[in-house]
Parts: structure tokens; sequence; C-alpha cells
């Protein structure tokens, strides 16, 4: 077990650690996991030219809505960022200090994800320049210039509105993205707290979390640039919005309902009708209600609540930003090796490189994990830093 402290996530002291959260997370990333495995390697066994694996079987179908995954994460950021102001507006808690909030997700997220950028652009130099699939780095001499602008473009996440699509050469970060809009609009968004009536304050939401996705297709259409919208804060804030109710139905609750199997079947129903209904037009408006019940059940279900309050669940689901940070740059990787290992059956071979990458990506991002970002989960690592640099400059005594 002191192993699984060491990979722990770090609490934020003041907050209660909610296992099921990281739980949530451990879902959400281990199906975006298995959603890009079935990219790459569709891509890699010629099942298609797009690289979309050809329907008809169950793991097919199941890892092909693991992109939605992405909006799950949403939701459970939009509950954990908005359950402080929950806190102090509906349960009488401590005030939030706006200035205390914004340098903590400076503090918190911007460090890894620097050095993430940094080992992007060290990949460009030593790795993508020999790939000749790499039509912006093989044998060319602006390389470095082509690199920079989409790196500088992502360190302030603004590659979406400069270039109207996913970042490069790792695409994923485009939910990073989304993530930091969120961020800082959140406090604003978290008024809604501040209306007294839990019938009206619960209404409002779930009106916008209706209507929402309508306004944005409407938008969408008169930008004629669906990207700008469907990959920004206005395309993805109703799964947000998901976690505020959850936030205001955590707090408000006078105490949470005893676990009952309903909320795990109903879990597993919603699970269901994901896979059994992906293509359908209306699966789309009803996700949020979808994730929201899953959400529920974390907390509510007898066998989901214990599954997802499980330690190592937890410590997985706890790592999911480096994961997701490093993931599809690994899969890339691994199915070159992998590719000449097949059954020639594409349902046993998509199921065999899910077990195998997952058994590869988890490990190493756990180290890298341990390296670059759980020392930053420590609130206090600013002020260590900057008194470690001022006893550096003071003159030592003769």
């Amino acid at each position: 077990m002191k192993i699984l402290s060491q990979l722990s996530r770090i609490t934020t002291p003041g907050r209660t650690f909610i296992p099921q959260i990281d739980g949530l997370r451990f879902v959400a990333i281990m199906a975006v996991i298995g959603y890009h495995v079935r990219v790459i390697c569709s891509y890699h066994l010629h099942t298609t030219p797009a690289g979309n694996a050809v329907e008809g079987d169950v793991v097919n179908d199941v890892l092909s809505v693991g992109h939605l995954g992405v909006e799950l994460f949403f939701a459970i950021s939009g509950f954990i960022l908005s359950l402080p102001f929950a806190r102090w507006w509906l349960g009488g808690g401590k005030s939030v200090s706006l200035r205390g909030y914004y340098i903590r997700r400076v503090t918190r997220i911007e460090p890894p994800y620097v050095i993430h950028l940094l080992f992007l652009f060290v990949f460009c130099a030593l790795v993508l320049r020999h790939q000749p699939a790499q039509q912006h780095f093989f044998e060319h001499s602006n390389w470095a210039d082509f690199s920079r602008q989409h790196i500088l473009a992502s360190l302030f996440y603004l590659n979406g509105f400069i270039f109207g699509q996913h970042p490069y050469p790792n695409i994923v970060l485009w939910s990073l993205e989304v993530e930091v809009q969120f961020y800082l609009l959140a406090p604003l968004l978290t008024r809604v707290f501040k209306i007294g009536a839990a019938a009206q304050r619960r209404a409002l939401l779930a009106g916008i979390i209706l209507l929402l996705p309508l306004l944005a297709g409407q938008i969408a259409a008169a930008l004629n640039h669906p990207y700008w919208v469907g990959c920004s804060l206005l395309g993805n804030l109703q799964f947000f919005l998901v976690g505020f109710l959850l936030a205001d139905w955590h707090v408000t609750s006078p105490a949470l309902p005893a676990r009952n199997p309903g909320w795990d079947l109903a879990a597993v129903l919603g699970c269901v009708v994901l896979v059994v209904f992906r293509h359908s037009a209306w699966i789309y408006p009803v996700l949020p209600l979808i994730i929201g019940v899953g959400c529920l059940a974390a907390f509510c279900g007898t066998l989901t609540f214990r599954i997802l309050g499980n330690p190592w669940i937890t410590a997985i689901g706890g790592m999911c930003y480096t994961i997701y940070m490093y993931h599809w740059l690994m899969i890339s990787a691994l199915i070159r090796p992998l590719i000449h290992v097949q059954t020639h059956i594409l349902w046993l071979d998509l199921l065999n490189y899910f077990v195998v990458m997952s058994a590869v990506i988890v490990p190493v991002c756990a180290v890298l994990f341990a390296v670059s970002e759980r020392p930053f989960m420590r609130r206090e690592w600013p002020a260590k830093l900057w008194a470690a640099v001022l006893s550096r400059r003071q003159p030592s005594p003769k």
C-alpha cells in the first residue's frame, strides 16, 4: 500500500476527498483510451480508409462511444469547481476567495501542462521530423516555426480560436482549452447558487442544459464554422452544468439516500442506451441526463459506489490529467510494434490492444504523474519554491 499512497492525489487542505469522483475520472479516462485505441488501431489495421472500425461487433461498438468520456470529465469539473461555491451560498460554508481560486487553478494545472508542451517540442524535433507521414515536419526546414506556432497557441489555450482545429501534434489538448474557458467563467456561473428557492435554481440550470445545444447549433450555423462552437465552452457548457446540479444536490440534501441497486441498474442501462443508439440524432441532447444518472449512481448505487471507491480505481482516476495528456502519443507509438501481432479478428484485436496498451500506459503515466503533476498538487509549493530561491540569494555568512 506504500506505492498506492505515493500515487494517490494530494487533497487541498480544507477539502473533503470524495473517492467516487476519482472513480468517475477512472471511468472517463479508460473510456477515452479505449476510443483512441479503436481509432488509431483501426487505421493501422486498414479496416477503412478513414480509420473508423467497421460496425457490427460488441467490442468495437462499446469502444466507439468512449469519446463521451470527455463530456463526463466536463461534468466532473463542473461538480468539483462549483462545490465550494455551493457550500458557501447554500450550505453556509466558508466564503471562496476569487484570488485564491484563480491562483490555485494556475499553480495546479499549469506546471504539468507546460512540462508536457516542452516535451511536445522535443518530440517534434527528435521523432516527428523523421516520420514521412508527418507532412508538416518531414524534411521541412520550417518545422521549428510550425511547432512553435502551434505549441505557443496551446500554451495560451488559443489553438482552437486561432487555427480552428485540434491542437498539433497532440490533438487531445483541445478539451483542456474548453476546461480553462470554464475555469475562467466558473465563479460568475456559480452565482446561480444565490437563487434561494431550490426549485427555481434547479429549473434554471435544467432549462439551460436543455436549450443550450439548440442555441449552440444556431450559432455554429450562423458562423459557418462548427469547430469554434462544438469545441469551445459554448458547445459544452451543458455538461459542466450537470456538475452544478450534482453539487446543488450534494450540498442541500440533508443526508445522502441509502444506496440502492436500482441506481446501478440505471447506470448500466444508460451505458447500453449510449452504445445501442449512438448514431441516433436524439442521443446527444439527452447525454447530460445520462451522465447525470451515472454520477448519481456513483453516490447512490450499491455496487457502483463500492467499485468506484476502490483505492486502486481512485488512484488511477486521480492521475487522469497526466494520462490524458500522454495517452494519445503512447497509443500511436505502441501500435507500431503491436500491429505485427494480430488475430485478424477485429473485435479480438481491438480488445487485445486495449488491454496491452492500458497495461503500459497506466504504469508509465503513473511515473510521469509522480514526477510532473503530484508535486504541484500541494498548495504551498509556490511559497516553498520562492523561499528556496530567496535563501540562495542571501549572501553566505563569512
